[in-house]
Protein backbone atom coordinates (compact mmCIF):
# COMPACT_ATOMS: atom_id res chain seq x y z
CA UNK A 1 0.00 0.00 0.00
CA UNK A 2 0.83 3.63 -0.63
CA UNK A 3 0.13 7.02 0.04
CA UNK A 4 0.68 9.89 -1.77
CA UNK A 5 1.13 13.75 0.06
CA UNK A 6 2.09 16.77 -0.32
CA UNK A 7 1.85 18.90 -3.96
CA UNK A 8 -1.24 20.36 -5.29
CA UNK A 9 -4.11 17.78 -6.39
CA UNK A 10 -3.51 17.22 -9.86
CA UNK A 11 0.13 16.40 -9.14
CA UNK A 12 -0.69 13.87 -6.23
CA UNK A 13 -3.18 12.30 -8.42
CA UNK A 14 -0.75 11.95 -11.62
CA UNK A 15 2.05 10.21 -9.16
CA UNK A 16 -0.95 7.90 -7.78
CA UNK A 17 -1.74 6.80 -11.05
CA UNK A 18 1.80 6.12 -12.06
CA UNK A 19 1.92 3.78 -8.94
CA UNK A 20 -1.47 2.10 -9.76
CA UNK A 21 -0.25 1.62 -13.35
CA UNK A 22 2.75 -0.47 -11.31
CA UNK A 23 0.13 -2.20 -9.49
CA UNK A 24 0.61 -0.45 -6.15
CA UNK A 25 -2.91 -0.61 -4.18
CA UNK A 26 -2.83 3.57 -3.01
CA UNK A 27 -4.34 4.87 -0.19
CA UNK A 28 -5.59 8.48 -0.94
CA UNK A 29 -4.89 11.78 1.15
CA UNK A 30 -6.94 14.25 2.59
CA UNK A 31 -8.06 17.37 0.13
CA UNK A 32 -5.36 19.27 1.54
CA UNK A 33 -2.86 16.43 0.66
CA UNK A 34 -1.74 15.55 4.42
CA UNK A 35 -2.72 12.04 6.57
CA UNK A 36 -4.57 12.39 9.76
CA UNK A 37 -2.47 10.88 12.50
CA UNK A 38 -2.86 7.09 12.80
CA UNK A 39 -4.51 6.58 9.68
CA UNK A 40 -1.74 4.48 8.20
CA UNK A 41 -1.23 0.56 8.89
CA UNK A 42 2.49 -0.04 9.85
CA UNK A 43 4.78 -0.56 6.69
CA UNK A 44 2.84 1.92 4.46
CA UNK A 45 4.71 3.76 1.99
CA UNK A 46 4.33 7.37 1.91
CA UNK A 47 5.40 9.30 -1.22
CA UNK A 48 6.55 12.50 0.19
CA UNK A 49 5.92 15.03 -2.79
CA UNK A 50 6.91 18.49 -1.05
CA UNK A 51 7.27 22.02 -2.59
CA UNK A 52 10.19 24.57 -1.60
CA UNK A 53 13.80 24.49 -1.10
CA UNK A 54 16.03 20.79 0.25
CA UNK A 55 15.80 22.47 3.52
CA UNK A 56 12.15 23.14 3.58
CA UNK A 57 11.41 19.04 2.41
CA UNK A 58 14.02 18.28 4.77
CA UNK A 59 11.45 19.65 7.53
CA UNK A 60 8.65 18.45 6.34
CA UNK A 61 10.34 15.04 5.73
CA UNK A 62 10.63 15.33 9.43
CA UNK A 63 7.47 16.14 10.87
CA UNK A 64 6.12 13.59 8.83
CA UNK A 65 8.24 10.77 10.21
CA UNK A 66 6.90 12.23 13.41
CA UNK A 67 3.47 11.75 12.91
CA UNK A 68 3.39 8.41 10.76
CA UNK A 69 6.58 6.49 12.73
CA UNK A 70 5.50 3.46 11.13
CA UNK A 71 5.81 4.21 7.79
CA UNK A 72 8.39 3.87 4.78
CA UNK A 73 9.11 7.53 3.63
CA UNK A 74 10.11 7.68 0.44
CA UNK A 75 10.77 11.81 -0.40
CA UNK A 76 10.88 13.65 -3.75
CA UNK A 77 13.99 15.75 -3.66
CA UNK A 78 15.34 19.09 -6.20
CA UNK A 79 17.74 17.41 -8.43
CA UNK A 80 20.58 20.69 -7.50
CA UNK A 81 19.31 20.52 -3.44
CA UNK A 82 22.95 18.85 -2.63
CA UNK A 83 24.04 15.85 -1.07
CA UNK A 84 23.89 17.24 2.37
CA UNK A 85 20.41 18.60 2.44
CA UNK A 86 19.55 14.67 1.05
CA UNK A 87 21.59 13.54 4.21
CA UNK A 88 18.97 15.40 6.29
CA UNK A 89 16.34 14.28 4.78
CA UNK A 90 17.65 10.80 5.38
CA UNK A 91 18.45 11.79 8.96
CA UNK A 92 14.84 13.08 8.85
CA UNK A 93 13.52 9.90 8.23
CA UNK A 94 13.39 8.96 5.03
CA UNK A 95 14.38 5.13 4.11
CA UNK A 96 13.91 6.63 0.15
CA UNK A 97 15.04 9.38 -2.21
CA UNK A 98 14.31 10.10 -5.46
CA UNK A 99 14.86 13.18 -7.50
CA UNK A 100 11.88 15.36 -9.57
CA UNK A 101 13.37 15.11 -12.62
CA UNK A 102 14.27 10.99 -12.14
CA UNK A 103 10.31 10.19 -10.52
CA UNK A 104 8.63 8.84 -13.20
CA UNK A 105 11.37 6.23 -13.94
CA UNK A 106 12.02 5.47 -10.59
CA UNK A 107 9.72 6.09 -7.92
CA UNK A 108 8.23 2.69 -8.47
CA UNK A 109 11.02 0.50 -7.98
CA UNK A 110 12.21 2.55 -5.09
CA UNK A 111 8.75 2.41 -3.85
CA UNK A 112 9.11 -1.50 -4.34
CA UNK A 113 12.52 -1.56 -2.74
CA UNK A 114 11.54 0.69 1.07
CA UNK A 115 8.28 -2.16 0.46
CA UNK A 116 10.71 -5.12 0.99
CA UNK A 117 13.03 -3.18 3.97
CA UNK A 118 15.84 -1.59 1.92
CA UNK A 119 17.10 2.08 1.73
CA UNK A 120 16.64 3.53 -1.51
CA UNK A 121 18.88 6.49 -2.73
CA UNK A 122 20.75 7.88 -5.91
CA UNK A 123 23.44 6.41 -6.83
CA UNK A 124 25.38 10.08 -6.11
CA UNK A 125 24.88 9.71 -2.36
CA UNK A 126 26.67 6.44 -2.01
CA UNK A 127 29.99 8.20 -0.59
CA UNK A 128 27.85 10.12 1.64
CA UNK A 129 26.43 6.99 3.07
CA UNK A 130 29.48 5.28 3.06
CA UNK A 131 32.13 7.99 3.00
CA UNK A 132 35.63 7.16 2.25
CA UNK A 133 37.72 7.70 5.27
CA UNK A 134 40.42 11.09 5.97
CA UNK A 135 43.25 9.94 6.52
CA UNK A 136 45.13 11.32 9.87
CA UNK A 137 47.26 14.08 6.93
CA UNK A 138 44.28 14.82 5.47
CA UNK A 139 41.92 15.62 8.70
CA UNK A 140 45.06 17.40 9.52
CA UNK A 141 45.68 19.85 6.77
CA UNK A 142 41.99 20.01 6.80
CA UNK A 143 41.77 21.45 10.20
CA UNK A 144 44.46 24.24 9.34
CA UNK A 145 42.42 25.15 6.32
CA UNK A 146 38.91 25.50 8.44
CA UNK A 147 41.58 27.57 10.41
CA UNK A 148 42.46 29.70 7.60
CA UNK A 149 45.90 28.97 6.91
CA UNK A 150 46.95 28.84 3.09
CA UNK A 151 48.68 26.10 1.32
CA UNK A 152 51.95 27.65 1.82
CA UNK A 153 51.27 28.72 5.69
CA UNK A 154 49.71 24.87 5.97
CA UNK A 155 53.13 23.72 4.34
CA UNK A 156 55.40 25.41 6.42
CA UNK A 157 53.79 24.66 9.83
CA UNK A 158 53.40 21.13 8.41
CA UNK A 159 57.20 21.08 7.29
CA UNK A 160 55.65 19.58 3.63
CA UNK A 161 56.16 20.54 0.21
CA UNK A 162 53.24 23.09 -0.59
CA UNK A 163 53.25 20.67 -3.82
CA UNK A 164 51.84 17.98 -1.34
CA UNK A 165 49.68 19.97 0.66
CA UNK A 166 47.82 20.77 -2.88
CA UNK A 167 47.45 16.58 -3.31
CA UNK A 168 46.10 16.13 0.07
CA UNK A 169 43.88 18.39 -0.25
CA UNK A 170 42.76 17.30 -3.44
CA UNK A 171 42.09 14.19 -2.17
CA UNK A 172 40.25 15.20 1.03
CA UNK A 173 37.93 17.48 -1.36
CA UNK A 174 37.21 14.16 -3.31
CA UNK A 175 36.26 12.63 -0.07
CA UNK A 176 33.99 15.40 1.20
CA UNK A 177 32.34 15.94 -1.87
CA UNK A 178 33.47 19.54 -1.54
CA UNK A 179 34.49 21.34 -4.68
CA UNK A 180 36.28 25.02 -2.36
CA UNK A 181 37.62 25.50 0.66
CA UNK A 182 34.99 27.43 2.04
CA UNK A 183 32.74 24.26 0.68
CA UNK A 184 35.02 21.89 2.69
CA UNK A 185 34.84 24.28 5.63
CA UNK A 186 31.00 24.43 5.73
CA UNK A 187 30.95 20.69 5.06
CA UNK A 188 32.93 19.75 8.14
CA UNK A 189 31.26 22.54 10.58
CA UNK A 190 27.91 21.15 9.65
CA UNK A 191 26.75 18.99 12.79
CA UNK A 192 25.16 16.15 10.19
CA UNK A 193 28.30 15.87 8.45
CA UNK A 194 29.87 13.63 10.33
CA UNK A 195 32.95 15.23 10.71
CA UNK A 196 32.20 18.31 13.11
CA UNK A 197 34.85 21.00 15.27
CA UNK A 198 36.76 17.75 16.60
CA UNK A 199 39.19 17.75 13.60
CA UNK A 200 40.40 21.58 14.52
CA UNK A 201 42.26 19.74 17.43
CA UNK A 202 44.35 17.84 15.05
CA UNK A 203 44.93 21.67 13.24
CA UNK A 204 45.84 22.62 16.37
CA UNK A 205 48.11 20.61 17.22
CA UNK A 206 51.88 20.19 17.02
CA UNK A 207 53.38 20.08 13.86
CA UNK A 208 55.55 16.90 12.73
CA UNK A 209 57.74 16.18 9.97
CA UNK A 210 56.20 13.65 7.37
CA UNK A 211 55.60 13.74 3.96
Amino acid sequence: MVAVVGAEARRREQVTELLRAEGFGTWGAAADGTLPAGSLEPGTVVVLLAAGTAIERARATKALAEAHPNTRLVVAMPPDGGNIAMRRVLRAGAIGIVLDSELERVLAPTARAVAAGQLSVPISLRDQIAPRALSYREKQILGLVVLGLTNRQIADKLFLAESTVKTHLSSAFGKLDAHSRADATARILDPESGYGVGILSLGNGAATAAS
